[in-house]
Formats: structure tokens, sequence, C-alpha cells
């Protein structure tokens, strides 16, 4: 499993972040704010973090399914939701050295330490959240990364039309409510506390244990997963 993730999204993840990299260590940015080439870099630390969770688990179930190789890896008594989800737990480890790798460069951009506990664990957050959605997508359909890329955007445009006062109503509120808190995390926001951390561990926790029942109850060959 290591040296199937490490040929394939690993090495996606490996030249995104050595694009990024590339970008952080050799453009400079103008303005007049004492913090904003920070906030800068931590936009593109942010976008990249979204591109290793999506790289990291796309297809990570409907892959095998559509390809049939669950009749290979289930043909002994193997428990297919606890393999997946350690699939999806090295998923996480992939991204976190990913966004080290990013931020290192960052760090050396800035003369500044970048890597901390902040930005490991909003990191964390942004995988169960992100990682969690398209892990519980991939039981259905093998556009499970595009699907929630989709969910990202439309909570972006929601999250804007709200801050200048359109999807203010009734119906706009409930979508909001009813998607996952993306708002909260990643490592241009600061930690969420109180009912924001459980809001995004549960909603996340949720979104795992949803994928863990349905490869868990539901037959493998059910479903065309197109």
């Amino acid at each position: 499993m290591l040296s199937d993730l490490a040929r394939g999204p690993g090495l996606a993840m490996l030249v995104v972040a050595a694009l990024a990299a590339f970008v952080v260590t050799s453009f400079s940015v103008v303005t007049t704010d004492p913090g904003g080439e920070r906030s800068v870099f931590l936009w593109i630390v942010d976008a990249a973090t979204t591109v290793f969770v999506l790289l990291a688990t796309a297809g990570i179930v409907s892959a095998d399914f559509t390809a049939g190789y669950h009749r290979n890896l289930f043909a002994r008594p193997e428990s297919p939701a606890l393999y997946y989800l350690q699939r999806w737990l090295l998923g996480g480890v992939a991204v976190a050295v990913g966004v080290v790798i990013v931020g290192l460069a960052v760090s050396a951009r800035l003369h500044t330490p970048m890597i901390d506990p902040a930005l490991l664990a909003q990191t964390g957050l942004e995988y169960l959240l992100l990682g969690g959605l398209v892990f519980v997508l991939s039981t259905f359909t093998r556009r499970d990364w595009l699907v929630a890329l989709f969910v990202v955007v439309f909570h972006g445009s929601l999250s804007a039309g709200q801050a200048i006062g359109l999807a203010s109503g009734p119906v706009g509120r409930l979508f909001y409510a009813a998607l996952p808190p993306f708002h909260l995390v990643g490592p241009r926001h600061p930690i969420p506390d109180g009912a924001g951390l459980l809001q995004v561990g549960c909603y996340g926790l949720a979104l795992v244990l949803g994928a863990l029942a349905m490869l868990r109850w539901r037959a493998l060959a059910s479903g065309a997963r197109a």
C-alpha cells in the first residue's frame, strides 16, 4: 500500500509541492501591509494543502472497484473497511509531508519558522473534513474528488455571498449549515475552538464512519460506482 501510494498520488503530490516551493522562493510580493507577504504565502500553502488532500484521497475506494481489483484484494477474509481506513490514514501522513515541504520553503523565504503544531493541526482538520468527504463519496462514485471539489467551491460561494448580504435567505442558510464547515479549516485560519472545533470534529468523524459503514455493510459488488 505504501508503494502504491508513493508511486501514484505521492508522486503527483511531490510535483505539486515542488511547484509551490518554486513559486514561494522565486517571486516577491509587493505590499504595504507588514504581514501581507506572509498572508499571500499562506494562501499558497492553503491551496497546496487542498490539492494534496484531493490527490491523496481521489479514487481511494472507487478506483479499485472500477478496475475490479476488489476481487483479488478481498478474496481472502479481510475487512474492506479496515483496509481502506488504513489507506485513508496513510494518505493523511502523505498530506502532512507535502505541507511540511511547502512550509519549509515558506520558512526559508520569510526567514521565520512556519512549521508549528498549529499548521499541522489545521492540516489534520482539513484532511479529516475534505478527505473524509472524498472517502465517503468514493464508496458511491469514481468522480469522488470532483464532487468534493464542487462542494468546496459551492461552500466558498455561499460564504462570499453571505459576507456581502447575498445568499442570506433561509434556503442559503440551510445549505450553508448542511455543508461541511470548510471555513473553519486550512492553514490560513486559526485553529477553531469550542463549538467550531466540535463541529469540525463531529462532521469529519461522521463522514469517515459513514464511509466505513458503507464498506462494512454494503455488498462489495453492488452499485456501479460510475
